[in-house]
């Protein structure tokens, strides 16, 4: 790699650092300050960057006041510490380490006369969020802020150590009301910006890929840069970083930020830390999961947690920003990665092992409870036996299309659910998506009848084989494959026969869409050195370029009388649906929100956009009308992440693929909302679903 920005993981960043968004958040915090306001508070979620958030708010007041730094790592008595430590840093700066173990309160006032506060501003780091719930908040606001009256010319910027409480939150509620800026996650927009940027432009990430490693990381900077450092080693030469990478870069980010996950865990209580291995091990969850999931999940383990120890436990693990709470009583994890630690490095039965602490938390049961175990073991045993039975008379009900009943789940052997049989034909047209068996498996394009039947491979090549889209006449498909060595747009009749390359460029070229009237086929490329929409005759010929822009543009889809052209873009900060005319012009923006919104389908009768979105937290199929107006959440299941929309031809259903089940399956949805059926309930990864009927 050539010199230039590197990732940095192993210290907080300084000036001279690649310093990728917050600079709204450091203007703000900046002018708080000189503004004069005597307390202002910076809120922040473990490793998402507070301390080089602060080095660079340094630097911008550096020339206004004289800043200094006042680390307290002890806090048994709130208020007391902090105005020991401030006490002691403003009497002598240099040696306030040991002044804080031994100046009090009472002390505070003798020192002002040899203190020179004016013009000083003094930041408070590692101030837990805990510390401040509910009186106790309220009295040490009360406190800090009549120290600082005191003290003409005193500014305090206090890092807390969690997320910024909203209202109506357990938080004292004068916090609510003083000045405070909160570091989340970077967008999806900036944490691109820090992979390519940090690896000198020499990666290409595909979108999922970067997609992943955000959806991971919810964009925590420390973990984004610690999944571009591995995944700059994996491809020292440069090149295309894909999903599957991604992928097989979490075994070392979890091994490189075992620290830091650690961390995060030891901050945490021991009830606390019983609630994250409970939830952490709840199936087809995702990192989601309400109340009475965690306390019906315990019970089951040798352990019955108990509703106040619960309770007590997600008012913590919300205020320190390690869960975020949901609408209708939801929680979720707000940093992936540290859930995939807990699962695997602190697993329940590894806690109940611990000792008598963990246990007397939990309250695991003893021999006065074996009774009623014994008996809950042979009433399931019961249901057990009669689903079994259930599913064979189901099987033998239908002989084409067979379920087996196997072992009972492993640890090596993941469960997965079963559909009821269907009847081959029953539903419309033909459905076409990616496959593959397993994640390090490469992608084939598949087909299976509308109501996910008779399904049939239809490529299968030492490549991947991506984003199908049918044809218009329905007789071949466009798609997405690497065989060449890099990605190009392919044709392939619907019987697997004459596959032909259709761009045959060096650059990447991304997400075909073909015409209605099937002469033209839409595509994203990299061919000018960005991502660009380009429209091409049906056999490759003529392509020419739709957008001139420094953003990226994605994911085309045609107005069904083939004049206009739905795409998504981060031509403003962040990814937006927008739509132009067939020959570039008329620009227009449909979606504004800070969320991402992407992926856009067309309807069949040219009246609705389908796209995924995240702006209620995951991410979920909305439709919208055409000029943007009447956006609604369809799909509605916080649980899992909804992806790729497909209009049915005859615009009442659409498709989307989601891990609503435990792997990446096809749904199909009726446009009110309601009958979701799964059509690929199988343990393969299929997704990109595309309807012809």
């Amino acid at each position: 790699m050539s010199e230039g920005h590197v990732h940095v993981t192993e210290r907080p960043l300084a000036e001279g650092d690649l310093f990728v968004g917050r600079f709204t958040e450091l203007l703000e915090a900046a002018q708080l300050v000189k503004r004069g306001r005597p307390l202002v508070l910076v809120f922040g979620t473990p490793r998402v960057g507070v301390t080089s958030f602060l080095n660079h708010l340094e630097t911008e007041l550096a020339s206004n006041l004289a800043v200094r730094r006042c680390t307290a790592n002890v806090w048994t008595e709130p208020l007391r510490e902090t105005l020991a430590a401030l006490a002691a840093v403003v009497a002598d700066p240099a040696d306030h380490a040991a002044q804080a173990a031994t100046v009090g309160p009472s002390d505070t006032h003798a020192l002002k006369s040899e203190a020179d506060s004016g013009g000083e501003c003094v930041f408070l780091e590692r101030v837990p969020a805990r510390l401040l719930l509910g009186d106790q908040g309220q009295v040490w606001v009360a406190g800090v802020l009549s120290y600082l009256e005191s003290h003409a010319g005193l500014q305090l910027v206090v890092a807390v150590q969690g997320a910024r409480p909203v209202s109506g939150s357990l938080l004292s509620p004068v916090l609510t009301s003083l000045p405070a800026v909160e570091l989340k996650g970077l967008s999806l927009e900036q944490t691109e910006e820090l992979l390519v940027k940090a690896a000198n432009n020499r990666l290409r990430y595909e979108f999922d890929a970067m997609r992943r490693v955000w959806q991971l990381t919810s964009g925590n900077p420390y973990f984004v840069q610690v999944f571009g450092a591995a995944l700059i080693e994996v491809h020292r030469m440069g090149g295309r970083v894909t999903a599957n990478a991604v992928e097989r870069s979490v075994p070392v980010v979890l091994e490189r930020g075992a620290a830091a996950l650690e961390s995060i865990w030891s901050d945490c209580s021991i009830a606390a830390q019983a609630v994250l291995s409970v939830v952490s091990e709840l199936p087809g969850r995702h990192g989601t999961f309400t109340r009475n999931d965690l306390v019906g999940a315990s019970q089951p383990q040798a352990a019955n947690l108990r509703e106040q120890v619960a309770d007590s436990a997600l008012v913590e693990l919300e205020a320190s920003g390690t869960l975020e709470k949901m609408g209708r009583g939801g929680y979720r994890h707000t940093l992936e990665i540290f859930r995939l630690w807990v699962s695997k490095y602190r697993p329940l039965k590894q806690l109940l092992g611990r000792g008598k602490v963990y246990r007397k938390v939990l309250a695991a049961r003893g021999s006065g409870a074996r009774a009623t175990t014994w008996r809950g073991v042979f009433g399931w045993a019961g249901v057990v036996a009669a689903l079994v039975f259930v599913l064979l008379l189901w099987n033998s009900r239908d002989a084409g299309r067979t379920l087996v009943v196997g072992a009972l789940p492993t640890a090596t052997q993941p469960q997965v659910a079963t559909r009821p049989p269907v009847i081959p034909g029953t539903a419309p047209g033909w459905i076409a998506y990616m496959s593959k068996p397993n994640p390090d498996a490469d992608w084939d394009i598949w087909l299976m009848r509308g109501d996910g039947s008779d399904p049939k491979r239809l490529t299968e090549d030492v490549a991947n084989d991506q984003t199908p889209c049918w044809s218009a006449d329905g007789q071949a498909i466009a798609f997405v494959s690497d065989r060449d060595g890099n990605k190009e747009i392919y044709t392939v009749k619907v019987d697997g026969t004459q596959s032909l390359n259709l761009t045959h460029h060096p650059a990447e070229d991304w997400t075909p869409a073909w015409s209605p009237d099937g002469r033209f086929i839409a595509f994203s490329s990299y061919r000018d050195g960005n991502w660009e929409l380009y429209v091409m005759d049906a056999n490759g010929a003529n392509p020419q370029r739709l957008t001139r822009n420094n953003a990226a543009d994605y994911a085309p889809s045609w107005s069904p009388d083939g004049q206009r052209i739905a795409f998504q873009s981060n031509g403003d900060g962040n990814w937006e649906i927008y739509v132009i005319e067939r020959d570039g012009t008329g620009l227009q923006r449909l979606t504004d929100d800070e969320a991402t919104d992407s992926a856009p389908a067309w309807s069949p009768d040219g009246q609705l956009i389908a796209f995924e979105s995240y702006r209620d937290g995951n991410m979920e199929i909305y439709i919208m009308a055409t000029d943007g107006t009447g956006v609604g959440n369809l799909t509605e299941d916080e649980y899992s992440n909804e992806h790729g929309p497909a209009w049915a031809r005859a615009g009442s259903r659409l498709l989307y693929y989601t891990n609503r089940d435990g792997g990446w399956d096809i749904f199909s949805i009726k446009v009110d909302g309601t009958e979701k059926d799964n059509l690929t309930l199988n343990p393969a990864l299929e997704q990109r679903p595309v309807w012809h009927e």
